[in-house]
């Protein structure tokens, strides 16, 4: 991919292109009314990564306070959250799609068939599959403790 010779030292965040570091595409304006043409790099994407999180112990959880960790990824993702006692019991399993590349679950302290959980400590296992079908699933694993 060759970029129009007028742009070709006009990149970075100001400039009139850019480049999709995780999704190894190219963005650039052409023409006169800001048009945006989008064309593969050649290059590899990158695989589905943990970029930062939020994740916590709450001492309580409910239907109002749900534990509510955000894990901020590389790139949207389809993804399991698997909550299980320390007995191994799984007691939830959570499924969405993330927004953008924000994986968001909410759980309120119920079991799948909708009991109370009860408190103790719990393991979590998020599995992430790339929305874009490119590359390895994610997967991340923790420990909180509830009461």
């Amino acid at each position: 991919m060759k970029l129009p010779a007028a742009d070709q030292n006009t990149g970075g965040s100001n400039g009139r292109w850019a480049v999709d570091r995780f999704g190894g595409h190219i963005a650039y304006l052409n023409g006169t009314y800001g048009e945006v043409s989008v064309v593969a790099a050649g290059v590899p994407t990158s695989p589905l990564a943990q970029m930062e999180a939020q994740v916590y112990s709450p001492s309580v959880i409910g239907r109002s306070m749900p534990w509510s960790p955000v894990w901020q990824l590389n790139k949207p993702s389809t993804w399991t959250l698997t909550l299980t006692k320390a007995s191994g019991t799984v007691v939830r399993t959570l499924t969405g799609a993330s927004t953008g590349a924000a994986v968001r679950p909410a759980w309120d302290g119920t079991t799948d068939t909708g009991a109370g959980a009860g408190s103790g400590p719990f393991t979590w296992r998020l599995t992430a599959h790339p929305r874009d079908g490119l590359g390895p699933d994610l997967t991340l694993s923790g420990t909180m403790t509830l009461g």
